[in-house]
Parts: structure tokens; C-alpha cells; sequence
């Protein structure tokens, strides 16, 4: 009775292993993809370009710039834009250029291979998307006038990961419905999910990652008390935990959704070429 437990135990053991492999093998595989001429100065525009838009802000306003509105411009700018736009140019195309460049019949019929690509493209884009935006804070913190910079960098470090995190997985649906047209449909997603519904106050916002950062944005920087009553209506009051805790939950849903939908997606040989 033990023997065949322990056979049983083990075979699940080698194929946990074999599939965390996998998604370390892909997620390697793209980040090399990534190192390009053209990823890398795209990446580095975007690093720069939070710095560029605080350095014309506060000539603008002359040095007077306020320091609560300065921290939000840099979370407007970081985790937001710089965040969204490095995942819709990594995330995105994870299962069209496998369909584009052919690859995608030997990945299909690899034990785990579906599972393996989408996971590693999204530790991929991710990491990638992650190191930019942190890259773009460092560049941006010392050109403005924040009373404690090295903690609203942690702060925006932290908004960051979330960011990537929870986006990459919302992206990660429009990459195996729509892999021709994944870009679109996550642009749409994202003014249609993140922007539109993350800011009416009601049920549907709760579903949103736009609404955990803005949560926690107001928690870490301590603005409950000054917020404007209106303004309140735009977070949730809950602790921090609560808001990492339901990013958590969205991101294994979205996953495990776009997971079990491409493992069942067939393509016809039309989009395989």
C-alpha cells in the first residue's frame, strides 16, 4: 500500500520539476530575445522618460513643485506608464510570434510545452518590464525635490512589482484568445478594465489592479487623512495585505484561465505559418 503512494508522489515531484524547468528554460529563451539593439534602446527611452517629463515639471513650476503631487506624477509615470507599456510589448506577443515564426506545432506537442511558454513569457516580461520601471526610478527620484527619496523609491519599487505582476497576468488572456491581435485587444483591456471600470466606484472595480495600486499608493505614503472626500471613492480602505492579498488572487485566476484555455486552443495551419 505504501509502495505505490511513494511511486505516485514521486511521478508528481518529476513533473513539478519538469514544468517549473520549463518555465525557467522559456523565461530565459526570452529574456536573451530581449537583449536586441531595438528592445534595449526602447528600454532605455523608457527609463529616461519619467525623468525627462519631472525635469520639465519642475521648470514649469520654477522648484516649487509640490512633493505629495510630485509622488504621484512619478506613479503616474512608473508604475502605470512605464509598467503598461513594457507589458503590452513583452507580454503580448507570446504565443503569435511562436505562431509566426513556426515553432508552435513543436511546442504543442511537447509534454507541458503550452504551459511552459505562457508561464516563461510571463516571468519574462515581467522581469524585464520590472527592471526598466525600477531602472526609470533610480533616473528620476535624484531630478526631483521628494522630502525622503530613498522612501517613496521603496514605495514606488513595491507599486512596481505589483504592477507588473497583476498586469502581466491580466495581458496574458489576450495573448492566447486573440495571439494575431493581442496588442489591440490588451490596449482595449487596459482603457476598458484598468482605466474605465478601475475608477467607478462600485463592485467592478474590485476586480482591478489599477485600484490595489492606487490602494496602496494612499496606505504607504500615509494620505488617508488628507485625501479629499471624493478622492476616497478611487481606493479601497482595507490594510496593505488585503490589497496584495486580492492581486494575488487575480493573477492566479487570470493565469490559470489563460493557462486552461490554451492548453485546449487548437490553430488552424493557417495561423501556424
Amino acid at each position: 500500500m505504501i509502495a505505490p503512494s511513494a511511486g505516485g508522489g514521486e511521478i508528481v515531484a518529476g513533473t513539478l520539476a519538469a514544468t517549473v524547468a520549463g518555465i525557467r528554460t522559456v523565461a530565459a529563451f526570452q529574456l536573451r530575445r530581449l537583449l536586441t539593439g531595438p528592445r534595449l534602446a526602447m528600454a532605455a527611452v523608457g527609463a529616461v522618460f519619467p525623468a525627462a517629463v519631472m525635469l520639465a515639471a519642475n521648470r514649469a513650476a520654477r522648484g516649487r513643485l509640490d512633493g505629495d503631487l510630485t509622488v504621484a506624477m512619478l506613479y503616474a509615470l512608473i508604475p502605470e506608464a512605464v509598467c503598461m507599456l513594457g507589458l503590452l510589448v513583452t507580454m503580448c506577443p507570446a504565443v503569435a510570434d511562436e505562431l509566426e515564426r513556426g515553432t508552435w506545432p513543436h511546442l504543442a506537442v511537447r509534454p507541458g510545452g503550452r504551459r511552459s511558454l505562457l508561464l516563461g513569457s510571463y516571468v519574462a516580461a515581467v522581469i524585464w518590464t520590472a527592471a526598466v520601471a525600477v531602472a526609470a526610478t533610480a533616473i528620476a527620484l535624484p531630478v526631483t525635490t521628494v522630502a525622503d527619496p530613498w522612501r517613496v523609491g521603496r514605495i514606488l519599487v513595491a507599486l512596481v512589482v505589483v504592477s507588473c505582476v497583476g498586469r502581466a497576468a491580466l495581458f496574458a488572456l489576450p495573448a492566447v484568445i486573440m495571439p494575431k491581435r493581442a496588442l489591440v485587444a490588451s490596449v482595449a483591456v487596459a482603457l476598458v478594465v484598468e482605466y474605465l471600470a478601475g475608477v467607478i466606484p462600485a463592485v467592478v472595480n474590485q476586480a482591478t489592479v489599477s485600484l490595489r495600486l492606487r490602494s496602496l499608493l494612499v496606505a504607504w505614503m500615509g494620505w488617508q487623512r488628507t485625501l479629499p472626500i471624493e478622492m476616497q471613492l478611487l481606493i479601497d480602505p482595507q490594510p496593505a495585505w488585503v490589497q496584495l492579498l486580492a492581486v494575488g488572487m487575480l493573477v492566479v485566476v487570470l493565469l490559470t484561465a489563460a493557462v486552461v484555455i490554451l492548453d485546449r486552443r487548437q490553430f488552424p495551419p493557417s495561423e501556424e505559418i
